[in-house]
């Protein structure tokens, strides 16, 4: 797509915006990747942050660092607290203030794969939903039992004392029912699908039942083909279903949307940056014009 077609979409897609009934947003890592957090790519990010896992280990990003078979549970929290600690001092990146800013004052919901924290810095916990968890929570290891804990204090204590690529063995958390070893609360063999899981999934399910009736609004940003069944696969078959929905489809790469959603959607293979900058000027612009 050239840059004059997209540009030729901005002005739709803001109308659309500000006629919605209901907006269904669903967030992946292309708006991270956008503000050069990028969790699969040789990243400045992990360069800058990170450079002492390459040395040690040979990883060269993000997920690498995540998912690299560590020998010790020292080495592993160590790569967790560090990015973890930066994930909470990191402010909320462009992508994400400008879709607030066009979106703060409508009926919205958010799902989102990521576990960057991004989301959380701008839009109210009521408003958000992690199918793939949230690196805001730990969880037993076993899992012991249902509840999750929130993972700040312990990540910052951790990260404060990190030698190398080590952190100390009595600091890793432990379970506060059996004492095994804790995990991140994101998807994984263990992932703990309870109770707390359960509770955003059901905010999800409320909204889809309150409101796929209304004009609604589906905007699918920086989704790739990695985990489609969680945000690609069903806004497609919703905006199929639902009589009055349409879809707006913004990635890098994205290819063309289905034909049967033709005249239900706007795909753009574009930078989630310059589309959401672009829109949010186009939005404001009125404003602009009548403050003067």
């Amino acid at each position: 797509m050239t840059d004059q077609n997209y540009k030729d979409h901005i002005p739709e897609i803001a109308r659309r915006i500000e006629e919605a009934d209901a907006i269904l947003v669903g967030g992946a890592s292309g708006m991270s990747t956008a503000n050069q957090h990028d969790f699969y790519g040789y990243s400045k990010y992990f360069r800058d942050n990170f450079s002492e896992f390459q040395d040690a280990y040979g990883i060269r990003n993000l997920c690498g660092a995540l998912y690299y078979r560590y020998k010790t549970s020292e080495e592993r929290w160590a790569y967790l607290s560090k990015h973890g600690a930066l994930l909470f001092d990191e402010p909320p990146g462009q992508t994400y203030v400008d879709l607030h800013a066009m979106i703060k004052d409508k009926n919205y919901f958010i799902v989102t794969t990521n576990q960057d924290l991004q989301f959380s810095k701008l839009f109210p916990d009521e408003k958000l939903c992690y199918p793939q968890g949230t690196s805001h929570y730990l969880q037993c290891g076993v899992p012991c039992h249902d509840d999750v804990y929130p993972s700040e204090e312990a990540v910052r204590t951790m990260a404060a004392n990190i030698t190398g690529t080590r952190v100390p063995k009595d600091l890793i958390p432990k379970c506060p029912r059996c004492g095994e070893e804790m995990e991140p609360w994101f998807r994984s063999p263990v992932f703990l699908e309870g109770t707390f899981w359960q509770s955003y999934m059901r905010k999800y399910q409320d909204f889809i039942e309150q409101n796929s009736h209304k004009k609604i609004l589906l905007i699918e940003l920086g989704v790739g083909p990695m985990t489609p069944n969680i945000i690609k696969h069903p806004f497609s078959v919703a905006t199929y279903h639902w009589p009055k929905a349409f879809l707006v489809r913004i990635n890098k790469d994205e290819p063309p949307t289905h034909e049967l959603l033709r005249n239900k959607t706007i795909t753009l293979d574009a930078d989630i940056a310059d589309v959401l900058r672009d829109l949010r000027t186009h939005m404001q612009a009125p404003l602009a014009i009548t403050s003067n």
